[in-house]
């Protein structure tokens, strides 16, 4: 019987566990940490008849055939040196879905934009009539999924880049690039190494392949050097083919009329610039333009980006804890015209936030830092700002915030950091964030808050 040892118990941890039993396989699974979640998966893994480990990697990794490394695992820990070394093949949960993928493959890469545009990308196959599954870094992951693809259908895959590397095979028949801006500096080296990462989409795309590329952005348009597959443009400020752009104040996808930015249902510009990208997805398909356009009207974006999810005394309040590097939080500050009452703030990854400190100071009234990088953000954004205030407790940073905003401003959580200082995740931060305003709104007693 073939052996695999998995690393890592997430959630893509767990679904490969359970894909590659059911191929088969004698599975083991192990983990660095030991945590009461990670232990009730763990039972119910031990229950499907897969092994585990928690707490550490012992030598019972390298007793496998191969060895599926998940999403958060870097690739330079010493086991995984010691894999090398016995020439032990290691690659990604992707790559391991990937070999089960009977359709066809969108993949969907970027440092900003990504579950949107896959989100919308997907929304609008599928109103076409398309058969389409949506998978991979959306939180839905791909080896949970691949099983029920077809001959007829398209999975639309959002892609980190730690879910990039260590592909073999895994080969996007449309693969988007939407742009490139430093991030995960706490897990590579360089900004370029972390560029290289998001690159492996195109490496195995052939002539018969597409390449969605951001014209707008070098670091994206010079990839058309680079790739053997058929370059797509999308652009937000010149007509270029083939492509989807902005002509006379309409989308147009090459000479195909859509409609116009106006009409899009999820504003700021990064959010056209995600329209287009997905538009521009659609162009190796068969899909009718006025069916692009009434998905395009229809759709209001994903939960946690710029979530409008309470209007209360004439104040809006956005939850975008999805906003895990400056320039989410760029964007999401050049979404709203009204006065901003923000919370920023969380795990430091590295990044530097001084190129968002000129949007900031032109929209923010107020600004509430809190979590690990909260000091840092206050220095480098806030210097000047008079109503600012640096409060590392969550809960106290939100009641803050809540106390300072008036009729007609935006309180908005978009935190530029991952949530790993005190959340096990964006979704996780997003929803307690959501339930802590209600709360405070109401005068209910805050109950005390979940942590990881």
């Amino acid at each position: 019987m073939r052996k695999v040892s998995i690393i890592g118990l997430a959630r893509s941890g767990e679904a490969v566990a359970y894909l590659a039993l059911s191929d088969g396989f004698d599975v083991f699974v192990s983990d660095v940490d030991d945590t009461p979640q990670l232990r009730q998966r763990a039972q119910k893994l031990r229950e499907a008849n897969i092994r585990c480990e928690l707490g550490g990697h012992s030598e019972r990794i390298l007793d496998a055939d191969i060895i599926v490394v998940s999403p958060g695992v870097p690739l330079d820990i010493q086991i995984l040196q010691s894999a090398g070394q016995k020439n032990i093949p290691i690659i990604s949960e992707v790559e391991f879905a990937y070999r089960h993928e009977q359709g066809k493959v969108i993949g969907v890469t970027g440092s900003n934009g990504k579950s949107t545009t896959a989100t919308l990308i997907a929304r609008i196959l599928a109103d076409s009539g398309i058969r389409t599954i949506l998978a991979g870094n959306i939180g839905n992951p791909y080896s949970a999924n691949v099983i029920k693809t077809s001959p007829d259908s398209v999975s639309v895959i959002e892609l980190s880049s730690f879910q990039l590397e260590a592909m073999d095979t895994f080969c996007p028949h449309i693969a988007v690039m939407l742009n490139l801006s430093p991030d995960h500096i706490d897990r590579y080296n360089t900004v370029e190494s972390y560029y290289e990462a998001k690159f492996h989409i195109f490496d195995n795309q052939g002539e018969t392949d597409y390449a969605v590329l951001f014209a707008d952005q070098p670091e994206v348009a010079s990839l058309s050097n680079q790739i053997n597959s058929q370059p797509i443009w999308f652009s937000i400020v010149s007509e270029k083919h083939p492509g989807a752009f902005v002509k006379n104040s309409m989308i147009y996808r090459d000479q195909e009329e859509i409609l116009s930015p106006k009409k899009l249902g999820i504003p700021g510009p990064h959010n056209l610039a995600n329209a287009l990208a997905a538009v521009a997805s659609t162009i190796p398909l068969d899909i009718q333009p006025d069916s692009i356009a009434t998905t395009l009207e229809n759709f209001e974006g994903i939960e946690h980006r710029l979530e409008r999810f309470l209007q209360h005394n004439g104040i809006t309040f956005v939850n975008d804890s999805k906003s895990t590097n400056p320039d989410s939080l760029k964007f999401a500050l050049l979404s709203f015209e009204r006065p901003i009452i923000l919370i920023a703030g969380g795990y430091d990854k590295g990044n530097d936030f001084h190129s968002v400190r000129e949007i900031f100071q032109q929209k923010v009234k107020s600004a509430v830092f809190t979590g690990q990088t909260g000091n840092k953000m206050a220095e480098q954004l806030a210097k000047n700002l008079t109503h600012c205030a640096v409060i590392p407790d969550f809960d106290k940073a939100v009641q803050r915030a809540v106390s300072l905003a008036r009729p007609g401003d935006v309180l908005m959580l978009s935190p530029g950091c991952a949530s790993f200082d005190s959340f096990s995740n964006f979704e996780q931060r997003g929803n307690y964030f959501k339930k802590l305003v209600k709360m405070i709104i109401s005068k209910k007693k805050i109950s005390q808050p979940f942590r990881k």
